[in-house]
């Protein structure tokens, strides 16, 4: 049975011919909106959870964030250092590099010196004077490109201890800039997952909204325009026919069903516990779920798996009945306390 227009006429027509029936779909029609307000009481309590595990994961986001931001920082100032090493060290290669090109240079002039005096000497040595006098000159000749050879191969050992650094602090910017881009990759997600709870939370509320107002009014006046018809003793006569008692409990019980068909229909193309799907933290295990959960001592979150695990056993429940502040019931008091002698209180 769907609570709406069509079934509150089709009750009140039975009730011409079938009384008894009448009552039966009545109660129905209380069963279900007590069901349904079971299910309202259910989801402003998830949304309230749900509301808590997300202010948790928040803090837990934005704590994460700062620190994020704290590290690419620190990241920032150690690639700013790192790149004035980097240039000064790229300077001295190039100077480095000049003076090995012009070390060679020096070099090969010397080697040039040295295979002439060599050539002199040996072409002299059998004359005395002349030969002590060439071989001072190719000793000299060639202590000088020695020395140039050493000093060259000083200079590749510090351009080699250059380049080395170099590639060091290359790999070492590469390292930090990937793990700047990590950074930022998993700052971007915390704030997206923080957005996207804080929109989820908030249509939520708006669930909360709807069907708490949907609870204290649609639902409310059809369980009381019900009730009054349940209740009331349809063997006793109006003498003021200007008011007939039954016609305006009828009219009110279709109007209530209207609305409250209207706005259920409205209520369960949103916020359907059904069909809505949300992130939630499964206080059993522990895991991150999708979809609705299940409540369980009145605080925790339970996933459908964990939930088929626990007993809750249907608890029935006495007819409800008017509570003496009822809105409905104020007004019609009021209203029969003019018209007529029955009080359907």
């Amino acid at each position: 049975m769907i609570v709406n227009i069509e079934t509150a006429e089709g009750i009140v027509n039975e009730g011409l011919s079938n009384r008894k029936q009448m009552f039966k779909q009545l109660k129905q029609v209380i069963d279900i909106v007590e069901k349904r307000r079971k299910t309202i009481a259910q989801y402003l309590l998830v949304v309230d959870r749900i509301e808590s595990q997300y202010q948790e994961k928040k803090h837990y986001l934005e704590k994460l964030i700062s620190q994020l931001n704290d590290r690419d920082q620190s990241l920032n100032k150690g690639l700013n250092k790192i790149g004035s090493q980097q240039k000064e060290l790229e300077q001295r290669q190039v100077r480095i590099e000049q003076d090995l090109k012009q070390m060679r240079i020096t070099a090969e002039r010397y080697l040039e010196k040295k295979k002439k005096s060599e050539q002199y000497y040996y072409s002299v040595i059998s004359i005395p004077i002349l030969s002590a006098q060439s071989k001072n000159k190719y000793i000299k000749a060639r202590n000088k490109y020695c020395q140039a050879e050493q000093q060259i191969s000083e200079i590749r050992q510090s351009l080699e201890k250059c380049r080395d650094h170099l590639k060091l602090i290359s790999k070492t910017i590469s390292t930090q800039y990937t793990e700047q881009d990590q950074l930022s990759v998993q700052r971007r997600g915390s704030l997206d997952t923080i957005e996207s709870s804080v929109q989820q939370l908030d249509y939520l509320k708006q669930g909360c909204e709807f069907w708490s107002g949907f609870d204290s009014y649609q639902a409310q006046v059809v369980l009381e325009s019900a009730i009054y018809l349940l209740n009331m003793d349809y063997n006793q006569t109006v003498k003021n026919e200007s008011l007939d008692v039954h016609q305006v409990w009828q009219k009110t019980f279709q109007l209530a069903c209207f609305e409250y068909g209207d706005r259920e229909l409205y209520g369960d193309t949103r916020w359907n516990v059904d069909t809505l799907e949300i992130n939630y933290q499964c206080a059993m295990c522990q895991t991150t779920q999708t979809g609705w959960p299940t409540v369980i001592n009145s605080i925790e979150l339970v996933c459908d798996i964990c939930s088929t695990t626990l007993i809750d056993p249907e608890r029935s429940k006495p007819l409800p009945s008017i509570p003496s502040h009822s809105r409905i019931k104020t007004l019609f008091s009021s209203l029969f306390h003019h018209h007529t002698k029955i009080n359907p209180m």
